[in-house]
């Protein structure tokens, strides 16, 4: 009986040791665990606020290039308004620059003889126009021998600036006629259209010409051979023209100056309905 006590004894102890054991075992482990969580968790809080450090600045530098781009953007749009503004008045120069302006009329009146028989002569009409095409004076009736007559003038071209910028004094060439002649004519035995020193007909229905105006007429050669004063006064030419042109019976020609260039002789292009010169 004492030895089956004592071995019950023995036994719960036994029993009583491993459950000891295999406490002190799962708390162990428990804390082992517990420890190794609480490891785990604070790398991976560690990683977390790594990679939200890494996406926060990846964002701040998202920004920035967004505000620098928005920046340049907002630097390319002035830019493009600036050049923009430039085409336009570039466009708009170059328009004026090739603007021609109608400044006088030559109308065939009549043709008689022939060349074969060196007895041909023609009559013609010259009047000047105002910029609204009409005439600015009474048409002036000429007889020349032979068909081909020469209009002889003097051409102030001023800098292109001028005329890009559309100067109230420099915007358009100006001319001054002299006199018309034919080809069997001595230039100087022409018919005198404005005389040096006189007012042309284009200021006289517009009132007087400016002292600028009628200054390059009374210095005109001054200014064709003294380049410093003629850049000084933003002429960029001064010289004479002597355009021709063969005069055809029933024909009108419109005579243009173009706003940077000198004078050219056109025919005019008769509307439906209409024929036969016109004074």
């Amino acid at each position: 009986m004492l030895k089956l006590i004592s071995a019950l004894n023995s036994f719960l102890g036994l029993l009583l040791a491993v459950a000891v054991a295999a406490g002190l075992g799962i708390a162990g482990w428990l804390g082992y665990q517990t420890y190794n969580s609480e490891k785990w968790a604070q790398a991976k809080l560690v990683q977390q606020e790594a990679e939200l450090d890494a996406k926060r600045q990846e964002v701040e530098r998202l920004a920035a290039d967004v505000r620098d781009k928005s920046v340049r953007i907002v630097a390319l749009n002035e830019d493009l308004k600036v050049k923009q503004k430039e085409i336009e008045r570039l466009q708009t120069a170059l328009r004026l620059m090739k603007v021609d302006h109608r400044v006088a009329r030559i109308a065939v009146l009549s043709q008689q003889g022939s060349v074969a028989t060196n007895d041909l002569v023609t009559k013609f009409s010259f009047v000047e126009m105002n910029q609204q095409g009409e005439p600015l004076d009474d048409p002036r009736v000429f007889t020349v021998k032979g068909d081909l007559i020469y209009l002889d003038s003097w051409v102030v071209k001023f800098s292109d600036k001028f005329v890009e910028l559309g100067d109230s004094l420099r915007s358009t060439s100006v001319c001054l006629f002299r006199r018309v002649f034919g080809e069997a004519q001595q230039p100087s035995q022409g018919f005198p259209l404005d005389r040096p020193q006189s007012q042309p007909a284009a200021y006289r229905n517009g009132g007087k010409p400016s002292e600028f105006e009628q200054e390059l007429w009374d210095r005109f050669w001054e200014y064709a051979n003294n380049p410093q004063m003629a850049e000084k006064a933003g002429v960029r030419a001064a010289h004479g023209e002597a355009p021709s042109i063969k005069l055809v019976p029933g024909k009108r020609y419109r005579v243009e100056l173009r706003s940077s260039g000198g004078l050219s002789v056109v025919p005019e292009v008769e509307p439906a309905g209409e024929s036969g010169p016109k004074l």
